[in-house]
C-alpha cells in the first residue's frame, strides 16, 4: 500500500470543487501490482499501477504509465510524466515542493504532508515550451490527496473519505 494513497479496494475520497460540485475517486480493485479507479466525473475508469512503493498514473493512453507519487519523497526531488495529448507531446514536470508539513483543509489539520508542484509543457520541434500553468498536489499520510490547487485558481478540496 502506498503511504500517502492508500489504494485499497472500496477506499473512497469526495472532493469539492471551486465551483461547488462533489465529485468522488474510489478504488475499484486491486490485481497484484494493477489498481483499478473510478472518478465520477469521467466515463472509463482509471488504470495505476504501484511497485515498490511507487504510483504510476496511466496517462492520457493505453499502457503509458508515468510516474506520479513515491513513498519516500525528498524535497526538491524532480521527475518527468510524458504523455500525448490532442497531438501535442506533452510533460508535467514534477517538483517535490514541501515534505512533513501540516496542510489545513476545510478546518481540518493533516500532518505529515506532501506537496507536489506540476508544471505543464508541451514539446515544440524539440523546444520544452512551458505552458506557465502549475498544479499543486497535497498528499496527507495514510490519507491521500487532500486539496489540489493550480495557476488557474483551481481548487479541489477534500470533504470526507473512507479507507478500509
Amino acid at each position: 500500500m502506498m503511504q500517502y494513497y492508500p489504494l485499497a479496494p472500496g477506499n473512497k475520497w469526495e472532493y469539492k470543487q471551486k465551483d461547488g460540485n462533489l465529485y468522488t475517486n474510489s478504488v475499484v480493485s486491486v490485481n497484484g501490482p494493477i489498481v483499478t479507479m473510478k472518478n465520477s466525473t469521467v466515463p472509463d475508469n482509471t488504470l495505476v499501477k504501484v511497485e515498490n512503493g511507487i504510483m504510476y498514473n496511466e496517462l492520457m493512453g493505453k499502457d503509458n504509465y508515468q510516474l506520479w507519487l513515491k513513498d519516500d519523497l525528498k524535497k526538491g526531488e524532480t521527475w518527468d510524466a510524458t504523455f500525448t495529448a490532442n497531438g501535442l507531446n506533452s510533460i508535467m514536470a514534477f517538483t517535490v515542493k514541501e515534505t512533513g508539513i501540516s496542510k489545513e483543509v476545510n478546518g481540518k489539520t493533516y500532518p505529515d504532508v506532501v506537496m507536489l508542484e506540476s508544471e505543464s509543457k508541451i514539446n515544440m520541434n524539440g523546444n520544452l515550451i512551458s505552458t506557465q500553468f502549475f498544479t499543486q498536489y497535497y498528499y496527507a499520510k495514510s490519507i491521500g490527496l487532500i486539496m489540489t490547487t493550480s495557476s488557474m485558481g483551481d481548487v479541489h478540496t477534500l470533504q470526507n473519505y473512507v479507507l478500509n
